[in-house]
């Protein structure tokens, strides 16, 4: 079967968003759509009657114990025998019984507390595992490429680019080939890893891709197209640690506090993030003094100087009670991963993706970290770094020449175009009969 370019559907999964789109004729588009990234949700409600059950155990042990002693006690009657009463065991008993009350009672709130419906989250081997296990209909799933791109199960001609992240096993990829085969029936498959796809997308096959993801940051060397493993560094620090210290400022700020009028949360702070009003400052600038005006949920008020601050702990991770190397640290890590006559290649060929890149001035605050950190000489030597430079979307893509976050989707658009009209660069549904989940190590990247 031949496989048409309109047809062709890219699924780049981020750990905040999953972008998707279908028809890479033209790739000078953003994604056709831009969801959270939720695979499958469950609400637990605990039936009462479990509850009810484990309270009716309790009572028939505690009958029981009492019948055994009223038996003891008569058949001691009948033989005319006094029974032997012992102080001190009478005293225990009497603290044992104390302590069972104790732990009925921590027991009872425990059942209560527990009580409360609960939504539990699958992803993964646990979402296949779940799906397995629990009823059809009880597991909400979210399934982007069906869902919101229109392609039929049964008459599906769209073979899917997916784009994974490096940190991903063998098993992970079995499950995801199988899945993609098995429950979307897709004529072909190729997995692609994201910080190439990302590299592509600036037209480059050499530089060094820092991702500041939602939980993790991870700044990966990539030399001819061939991502340098052992070089990768990842720092459990990204947009949610922002949020969260950013949000900590916001609420020390009591005018804003004032003028807004409710409680601020992670959303809040989210948004204004997001929004246009963040700066990034480089040790050069200055601090404005005066306030700017923001919206959410349809209440205006304004800002102080927190706005200055969001991103501060990926340079200080102390901010955040984080003990881990801060992003120009991790950045020269990397770098040091890396042979040495290589370096200066990535030094000039670096970009900034991920979430947390679009907040004005970011990249231009880690340029000057990153050359003030560097050694200086007016004699370069032979692995000098002379000049750090940062890589966009070529200017022939106008419609996301300004939107690096988009680069990694570019970059996995121009890859589908390159190998799904050849049967030989994907894996097809031959291959997968033949070999099952396992072709994905043989046939891909």
């Amino acid at each position: 079967m031949a496989l048409r370019e309109e047809n062709f559907a890219v699924l780049h999964s981020g750990s905040w968003n999953t972008k998707a789109g279908i028809n890479v004729v033209d790739t000078n588009k953003p994604p056709n759509m831009t969801i959270r990234t939720l695979v499958g949700s469950r609400t637990v409600v605990p039936e009462s009657e479990t509850a009810t059950e484990a309270e009716s155990t309790t009572i028939k042990v505690e009958e029981g114990t009492a019948a055994e002693t009223t038996t003891t006690t008569t058949t001691a009657t009948e033989d005319a025998e006094i029974p032997d009463i012992n102080p001190e065991k009478a005293e225990q008993e009497g603290e044992t019984a104390s302590e069972t009350q104790e732990r009925q009672q921590q027991q009872q709130e425990n059942e209560q507390e527990s009580n409360k419906p609960q939504v539990v989250y699958y992803s993964g081997s646990a979402l296949t595992e779940a799906m397995q296990q629990y009823p059809e209909g009880e597991i909400t799933l979210s399934t982007p490429i069906q869902d919101e791109l229109g392609i039929k199960r049964s008459r599906n001609a769209s073979p899917v680019l997916m784009v994974v992240p490096t940190a991903w096993t063998k098993e992970e990829h079995e499950q995801i080939t199988q899945i993609f085969f098995e429950n979307f029936n897709v004529p072909g498959l190729y997995l692609a890893e994201e910080p190439l796809m990302t590299l592509y997308g600036c037209a480059a096959v050499t530089g060094l891709v820092i991702d500041i993801g939602h939980n993790s940051t991870e700044i990966t060397p990539i030399l001819d197209t061939q991502i340098q493993r052992n070089a990768i560094q990842t720092i459990p620090l990204a947009g949610a640690d922002f949020d969260a210290y950013f949000l900590g400022l916001l609420k020390a700020d009591a005018q804003l506090v004032r003028e807004y009028g409710e409680p601020l949360d992670l959303e809040f702070a989210r948004h204004l993030k997001e929004s246009n009003i963040c700066q990034v400052l480089t040790k050069d600038e200055k601090e404005s003094k005066n306030r700017v005006q923001a919206e959410y949920n349809g209440k205006k008020f304004t800002v102080g100087s927190a706005r200055y601050k969001a991103t501060e702990p990926l340079f200080n991770p102390d901010l955040v009670g984080k003990r881990v190397l801060n992003i120009i640290e991790t950045i020269h890590a990397a770098q040091f991963g890396c042979k040495a006559e290589k370096r200066q290649s990535l030094w000039e060929s670096i970009i900034v993706t991920g979430g947390s890149c679009q907040i004005k001035g970011l990249q231009a605050r880690i340029q000057s970290e990153i050359e003030e950190s560097l050694a200086v000489s007016e004699n370069f030597g032979e692995f000098q770094v002379r000049e750090v430079k940062f890589l966009k979307i070529p200017d022939y893509f106008p419609a996301l020449k300004d939107s690096i976050v988009h680069a990694g989707f570019l970059g996995s658009e121009i890859v589908a175009k390159l190998i799904f009209p050849d049967p030989r660069n994907y894996i097809n549904k031959v291959d997968y009969n033949e070999s099952g989940p396992s072709v994905v190590h043989t046939k891909t990247f």
